[in-house]
């Protein structure tokens, strides 16, 4: 039997059955075992973490870096800085502000300004576009962790959307390799429907970006992004999944109208899975401050009651995750002005709270740290494909975050890691605080210190790591 090079212990260590007293026996970076608390063999090093919730790394799967080229480093840097202060240990990146990553060469230039500059483990997702449907194979080759794209309206400003047409070409090739399509969706049509009722008694209209300007931003925003394109979208995406058989993912669930089609199409056992996002569970769209920019995402932030029913559907299973969609503005992004939403950056930087976010919400609705790991943690590895990832099992990853889920702080957007974009979570008081961040068995945050080390590694699908892709992380 291996002796372990390092132990972690806990009273609250949150394995796949429950929080317990536990003594994770760490090898080489991986979980040898899961012990009694007291079981420490005499000599070997021991992070004892008392009463702190020791939990697997938070794995995110839905994350922009946004660099504003293919070559920039600082951005993955402070980013995944950001993911690490914040007890996250995985991320998936699934495209900049340009739009997914559609070539094989686009993904080859991302991973080498990435080499060297994450702080965490970082994955990479391939893009449906129109027109690539050629480049699906080779990039699946390449060990993308899954196929993003934004059905009928863009999402950012250059993404560009894709159409039933294109989605009906990409499809089976990708039902074939047992990829998976990763969406976002509003269609176009209830938006324009929406804009075009309200032009007249709204104030100035931007068809460029359909938003409004003049008193009550958000409300006309909203106003220009109803639930209906949304849920449209979903409707049109689970025909397909259901005509192709290809596993989909819906990417930012902010709808809750779109609950009862998915509820339908899981009841048959299609092969569909929902997200979504700290900040829908967060927030409700009559509490946003007039004129408020920092709020803006797309699908955007909406009612009270929206809120309730998504938290329900999370509760009972219909929603498995909880991801950040962290996109802060790209360096030299130059569109925000107060009370603008028509030139606001359309995203919400949050991969540094969306663990304090969703628990101090959780918490206060009775939920416990065994739910929040199953929806931050085991969920979103799973439906990726992170195999060693996002459990404290034995030959797990030794990812960890110690934190401690009574302690509060108030989020001062000014000393957030990495994040210099304005933040809808400032001044706003939130429960639970990291203490410290393992990967694979090392330190790589420590709360009060500053992030020196980035080890974090490239991950491909089935384990590969390193950009070279010949470094097998099985063995």
């Amino acid at each position: 039997m291996y002796l372990p090079d390092l132990i972690v212990r806990s009273r609250r260590v949150v394995t796949r059955d429950g929080a317990r007293p536990a003594a994770l026996h760490i090898r080489a970076g991986r979980i040898i075992g899961v012990l009694e608390f007291d079981n420490s063999p005499e000599g070997c090093p021991v992070d004892d973490a008392g009463d702190l919730v020791v939990m697997p790394g938070v794995v995110d799967t839905h994350v922009h870096v946004n660099a504003p080229a293919t070559e920039d480093a600082d951005a993955f840097e402070q980013t995944t800085k950001a993911a690490a202060a914040g007890g996250v240990t995985t991320i998936i990146d699934v495209g900049s502000a340009g739009g997914p990553t559609a070539r094989v060469s686009t993904l080859e230039q991302i991973r080498r300004a990435a080499e060297g500059h994450c702080a965490v483990d970082v994955g990479f997702c391939g893009g449906i576009v129109p027109g690539n449907s050629r480049e699906i194979g080779p990039l699946a080759a390449e060990g993308v962790f899954g196929f993003a794209c934004t059905l009928g309206v863009a999402a950012v400003d250059g993404a560009a959307g894709v159409t039933e047409a294109d989605l009906r070409t990409a499809m089976p090739g990708l039902t074939r390799i047992g990829a998976t399509l990763m969406v976002h969706g509003e269609l176009p049509g209830p938006i324009e429907r929406a804009v075009n009722s309200q032009r007249s008694s709204m104030g100035f209209f931007d068809r460029a970006t359909w938003s409004f300007r003049g008193s009550r931003e958000y409300v006309r925003f909203l106003a220009t992004h109803p639930k209906s394109a949304e849920t449209e979208a979903v409707v049109r995406l689970l025909e397909l999944c259901r005509e192709y058989g290809t596993r989909t993912h819906i990417l930012n669930l902010s709808s809750s109208d779109a609950l009862t089609p998915i509820f339908r199409a899981r009841a048959v056992r299609m092969p569909v899975t929902v997200e979504t996002c700290p900040h829908y569970l967060f927030f409700v769209s009559e509490e946003v401050p007039d004129g408020a920019t920092a709020f803006k995402c797309v699908p955007p932030i909406r009612e009270r009651a929206n809120r309730e029913l998504l938290w329900g559907a999370l509760a009972g299973g219909l929603i498995q995750t909880v991801v950040s969609d962290h996109s802060p503005p790209p360096a030299g992004f130059h569109g925000r002005k107060p009370r603008d939403f028509s030139r606001a950056w359309g995203g919400i930087a949050s991969v540094h709270l969306s663990l304090p976010a969703v628990w101090t919400i959780a918490s206060a609705r009775g939920h416990t740290v065994h739910e929040l790991a199953a929806w931050m943690c085991r969920g979103p590895a799973r439906i990726a494909g992170l195999e060693r990832k996002g459990e404290i099992d034995a030959g797990y990853d030794a990812d960890l975050v110690i934190w401690d889920p009574d302690a509060e702080f108030t989020v001062d957007a000014a000393t957030l890691a990495g994040v210099a974009a304005s933040n809808p979570y400032a001044g706003r008081s939130l429960r639970g605080i990291v203490a410290r961040v393992y990967l694979r068995g090392n330190v790589i945050y420590q709360r009060g210190r500053p992030i020196e080390r980035t080890m974090g590694r490239l991950l491909v699908k089935h384990g590969v790591s390193s950009s070279s892709l010949v470094k097998s992380d099985r063995a």
